[in-house]
């Protein structure tokens, strides 16, 4: 079991602090100063989820349509050749469809711009028609290549009966939820907790030895363990002592995507009061009539104790 000075977070300890890594493997770290999400565009249309990024891309076509569609109107309807008139909404409507020709550079031609002021405007909404389109189909690129890790973690790490030296171990479980293969998957599980030193609280770090930290392939599930052995943290202090140390475990799991070929990274953790004492996780994987292997991942976190 490796001790660490730092692993990144620092040595000072904090009882009002919550956890290091959340659950969906995001810091609880907010930095004060930094770039951000609104003044960082093209990171956060990077990371922002699908939903609201295609909400996004429809807001910003019709604002835009929108804006335009009304330089038009006070420009004067009658500066639209073809334009259809008859009244506020009608004339606004037809300022409207207008301007989404113009931006998308469809041009129908059965509208078309009179008068030097129409025109300027017109050709300034195409400019910025194709640079908008260009950059939508640039961010979609970008999303649609950029590789990340869709792993599922069991919610809770237990205490199990380990066969090997009749002892105990740490376990828990992780799956990949997309149908591709990782490859070259490595994980390291650090624990964090606070000692009293020099009449301070501080936060110390200790790697936990794995049975098996390195998978070459990954087609299935993993259930990671920790033997609970006599330099075991966990032989050292109970479940009840560690929750007292406020202790965490940082996952931190780095692979290769088989299909972009490129390293993936995820993360989580598992604070002490989420482990449970001697259970074991219920049966996940079952052989299928035509032989394969059947992974259930919506019963991953189910566990039963032990009597």
């Amino acid at each position: 079991m490796a001790n660490y000075k730092d692993v990144g977070f620092g040595e000072k300890y904090d009882s009002k602090e919550k956890r290091l890594i959340n659950k969906d493997g995001s810091f609880n770290v907010i930095k004060r100063g930094s770039i951000s999400k609104l003044r960082d565009v093209y990171t956060h249309l990077l990371e922002m989820p699908w939903g609201k990024f295609i909400l996004f891309l429809f807001l910003a076509y019709f604002s835009l349509n929108l804006f335009f569609a009304l330089v038009y109107y006070v420009l004067g309807v009658e500066n639209l050749l073809g334009a259809d008139r008859g009244g506020v909404l009608l004339d606004f409507m037809s300022c409207l469809y207008f301007s989404s020709q113009t931006f998308t550079t469809v041009g129908y031609g059965t509208i078309s711009p009179k008068g030097i002021p129409v025109n300027l405007v017109a050709s300034i909404e195409a400019m910025v028609g194709l640079l908008s389109f260009s950059l939508a189909t640039g961010l979609l690129f970008g999303r649609f290549s950029k590789p990340n890790l869709k792993l599922v973690f069991s919610e809770n790490a237990l205490i199990s009966d380990y066969p090997k030296n009749n002892g105990k171990g740490l376990m828990f479980k992780l799956a990949n939820k997309r149908n591709s293969v990782l490859l070259e998957t490595k994980i390291q599980v650090i624990a964090t907790y606070n000692i009293k030193e020099e009449n301070q609280i501080k936060r110390a770090y200790s790697r936990l030895d794995l049975e098996l930290s390195e998978v070459k392939m990954l087609p299935s599930q993993w259930t990671v363990v920790h033997p609970i052995n006599e330099e075991s943290l966990f032989r050292k202090f109970t479940l009840e002592q560690m929750i007292e140390k406020d202790l965490e475990l940082l996952v931190l799991v780095k692979s290769v995507e088989e299909t972009y070929g490129l390293p993936v990274y995820a993360r989580t953790s598992y604070k002490a009061k989420e482990i449970i004492n001697n259970a074991n996780f219920d049966k996940t994987n079952m052989v299928g009539e035509d032989g394969s292997i059947v992974i259930d991942l919506d019963s991953m976190n189910n566990y039963t104790k032990s009597r």
